[in-house]
Order: C-alpha cells, then sequence, then structure tokens
C-alpha cells in the first residue's frame, strides 16, 4: 500500500455504498417523482416537468461551487469526507419531505414541490460532488480504477435496485392499492431516508484520501475555469460522452414506470418485480463489462453496449399488453447493456483528471466534476422537462391519490412506447460517436501518469 494505488476491498466497499445511498435518493426520484407529482398528488404533466427543472437549474449552479469548495478544503479528513459527513443527515431529511401531500391546492403544490426538490438537490450537492471528486484521490492506478468504479457502479445498481423496486414493494405490496399511496409514499420517504443517512456515515468513516495535492490557485469565477478546462480536448470529448450518456438512462428511469403501469399494464403486485429485473441483470454484468474494458479498451466495449441497449430498447415499441414473459426477457436484456452503460463511463471520466494536471499543472477534481454535473443535469433537466411536457402534449391525464383509475388515450400510450422505445437509444448512440473519438488508452494514461511524477519529483 505504500505506492498509494492498491486499495483493500473493504474500502471499495465503503466507497461503493456512498454511491448505493446518492442512487437510493437518485433512483428514487429518477424513477417515481415524476409519476408521484402526476399520479398521486395530482400535479399537471407539464407542470411537474418545470418543477425539476426549476430544482435541477439551481443545483447544476451549486455543483460547480461546491467542487471548488471541496478543493480548497484542508482537513485532517481529507478535502471530500468532512462533506459527505455533513451532509449525511440533511440529505436524508430532504428526501423525506419531497414525499409528502401537504396540500391538494395547485398553487400551494407548485410551490411546496419547487421548495423541497430545490432543498435536495442542494443537500444532494453537498454530499455528491465531494463524493464523486473523491474516486481519483483513492489511487492512481488505472486499472484500480476500473476496478473501484467497478465496485461504485455495483452498488449504485444496488441502491437503484433497492429504490426502483424497493418503493414499489413498499406503496403496492406492503401497503397494497392506489388509495393508500397518500400515506405510503410518506412513510416511505421516512425510511429510505435513513437509510441514506446510515449509509453515507459508514462511506466516511470507511474511506481514505491518498492523493493530496496542494491547494489550487482556480482562475477566477466559473466562466475563467470553465474556459480553461474546456480548452483540453480529452475533457470536450468525454463531458459529451458523459452527458448523453447519462441522459439517456434519466429517460429510463422516468418513463419506466409509465410504461409498466398505464401501456403493458402490470399488475401493482408485480410491479416491483419487473423494475427489479434489470437492475438485477446489470449488478450481475458488471464484472463482465469490466472484463470486456480490460480485454477489449473501454471504448469499443462501449459502443458495442450502446448499439446492443438502443436495439434491446427498440421492442418496447412493440411489447404487446400483458405479455408477462416476454417483458422479463425484454427487461433482462435491456439489463446488460444498462450496466455498460454505468460502469464503463464512470471509469473512464476520473482519467481526465491526470490530463488536466499534466497540460495545466494543476489537480482540480472537484471543479471538474462540479462542471461535468452542472452541464449534466441542465441537459437532464431540460431532457426530462420535455419528456414531461411531450406526455401532456400527448394527451396523458394526470390523477390523484384515492381518484378513481383512469384510462390513458391511445394517443398517450403511442406517446410512452415512442419516447421509451426510442429517446433513449438516440442519446446512447451519439454517446458512442464520442467515446469512438476518445483519444485515452492505457498506454497513454500511464505515459502521463509517468511525466507528472517526473515533474513533481
Amino acid at each position: 500500500m505504500k505506492d498509494g494505488y492498491t486499495v483493500p476491498v473493504r474500502e471499495k466497499l465503503s466507497y461503493g455504498l456512498g454511491d448505493f445511498a446518492n442512487n437510493v435518493a437518485y433512483g428514487g426520484i429518477g424513477f417515481y417523482f415524476i409519476f408521484f407529482l402526476t399520479d398521486v398528488a395530482g400535479v399537471p404533466a407539464g407542470i411537474a416537468g418545470t418543477i425539476l427543472l426549476i430544482a435541477r437549474l439551481w443545483d447544476a449552479i451549486t455543483d460547480y461551487f461546491m467542487g471548488v469548495i471541496s478543493d480548497r478544503t484542508r482537513s485532517r479528513f481529507g478535502r471530500r469526507r468532512p462533506y459527505i459527513l455533513a451532509g449525511s443527515l440533511p440529505f436524508g431529511i430532504a428526501f423525506a419531505l419531497l414525499w409528502i401531500i401537504p396540500t391538494r391546492d395547485p398553487v400551494l403544490l407548485f410551490l411546496y414541490y419547487t421548495g423541497a426538490t430545490v432543498l435536495f438537490n442542494s443537500a444532494f450537492t453537498v454530499v455528491a460532488i465531494p463524493y464523486n471528486s473523491m474516486l481519483p484521490e483513492l489511487t492512481q492506478n488505472y486499472d484500480e480504477r476500473t476496478s473501484i468504479a467497478g465496485y461504485k457502479m455495483s452498488l449504485s445498481f444496488v441502491g437503484t435496485l433497492v429504490a426502483a423496486a424497493g418503493i414499489m414493494l413498499f406503496v403496492d405490496v406492503i401497503f397494497p392499492g392506489k388509495p393508500a399511496y397518500a400515506a405510503s409514499f410518506p412513510l416511505m420517504g421516512i425510511v429510505f431516508g435513513a437509510v441514506i443517512t446510515a449509509t453515507l456515515i459508514v462511506t466516511f468513516a470507511g474511506t481514505r484520501e491518498r492523493i493530496v495535492a496542494p491547494a489550487p490557485a482556480h482562475p477566477a469565477g466559473l466562466f475563467s475555469t470553465f474556459r480553461s478546462i474546456l480548452r483540453l480536448r480529452e475533457f470536450r470529448i468525454v463531458l459529451a460522452m458523459f452527458l448523453f450518456n447519462m441522459v439517456g438512462f434519466d429517460l429510463i428511469q422516468t418513463l419506466l414506470i409509465y410504461f409498466l403501469k398505464h401501456v403493458v399494464q402490470i399488475p401493482d403486485a408485480l410491479t416491483f418485480v419487473i423494475m427489479a429485473i434489470p437492475l438485477l441483470v446489470a449488478i450481475a454484468a458488471a464484472p463482465f463489462w469490466i472484463s470486456i474494458g480490460q480485454k477489449f479498451g473501454k471504448r469499443k466495449a462501449y459502443i458495442w453496449a450502446a448499439i446492443y441497449l438502443t436495439a434491446t430498447l427498440l421492442v418496447c415499441l412493440l411489447v404487446p399488453v400483458g405479455d408477462l414473459a416476454l417483458i422479463v426477457v425484454v427487461a433482462s436484456l435491456a439489463g446488460v447493456g444498462i450496466s455498460a452503460s454505468q460502469v464503463i463511463p464512470f471509469s473512464i471520466v476520473p482519467d481526465v483528471i491526470e490530463i488536466d494536471e499534466y497540460q495545466n499543472g494543476v489537480r482540480r477534481e472537484g471543479a471538474f466534476y462540479g462542471i461535468t454535473m452542472f452541464l449534466y443535469k441542465v441537459a437532464s433537466a431540460v431532457a426530462i422537462a420535455g419528456a414531461s411536457a411531450l406526455l401532456g402534449l400527448f394527451g396523458y391525464i394526470e390523477t390523484t391519490s384515492g381518484s378513481a383509475s383512469v384510462v390513458q388515450p391511445a394517443s398517450a400510450i403511442t406517446g410512452i412506447r415512442v419516447l421509451l422505445g426510442v429517446g433513449p437509444g438516440i442519446f446512447f448512440l451519439i454517446s458512442a460517436y464520442f467515446v469512438y473519438r476518445l483519444p485515452i488508452t492505457r498506454e497513454r494514461f500511464e505515459e502521463i501518469k509517468r511525466l507528472i511524477e517526473e515533474r513533481r519529483k
């Protein structure tokens, strides 16, 4: 361990648990919050997307500043870990507040959920930006980073699985029936919020920052730093790859529950099972994609996976109502591709840190991740708000918990099929194009790392 490159398995697990907590929260929002607003709280689809858009734009702005703050922090716990500890309790509380229905007044609902999502996203930023910035500081070994990213993304899949399957298990099986949603969703928020807080405390206690860099002298302001980092061709390509990949995944998260509930009409008692299948398969497939990435290179592995996942999602255009066997098959096949879409990009992103340090003479992980997440959240917010608005244009009818079931018009059903079957695939293919153009190889990375070490000496 004296080279600072080898990371114990228990520490990889502790670090990965941070993404478990983040994805319990993020997965809960991604899979169900728009659905909760439209089908439980009774917020129109277009307004629901606007709420998320406002909150994520605020979140995007704060990401950069949180990154800079953590870059400049010096403490006996490191640069990143103090924020994971300090943000753990506010994060859990803010998650719980999202699922309360304080009123039925449309204006007050808009104000409440906008404020609650802004609060949640602020707490998320305090934890997530330092957390993601910490990965390059655990090790500088190229393959060890891929291994850590594998643990991280495997546990992120578990977190997403807990969110995707656990929330519907909680609200559909433990508290069966749509009329119970008004009580079961708030209780779910409290339980899951407590899990989020406890898990983040474990991440703080079980990790260690090994790569200690001097405090960076950032250019003044967001735009100066942004211009400085954007001069890196590798960063521009990795940024585009990451944005399009994550937006594609976010669209799957947002639209899947509508597809299951209204298009193929899965029984409530089985919804959590179908939601779990692609994520269970993704967890099982993570070691496979790590191995493929190490053998053939991350670029080839991702391109193959993007084409495969795009083709699989097209089947959603044709899946008949109630064909449970076919739905299980499609969900399983999609899980293999989803695994690669999360494991490989997150193992590529940290490699740009050394290229930036080599060319600009400074390590600024926080600013790098802050800008990346800033642009991602803007792109994601616009895409999800757009998808929500399109649902409204297709004629989707919002409901409230306790009201009679609503049969959606044929136009809304067609719209959901097209948005899920075609939309994410477009983003994945664009992402694959940028991965194809990526010039970072293992050999180049090792050479840059060697040059950095020589310059430090």
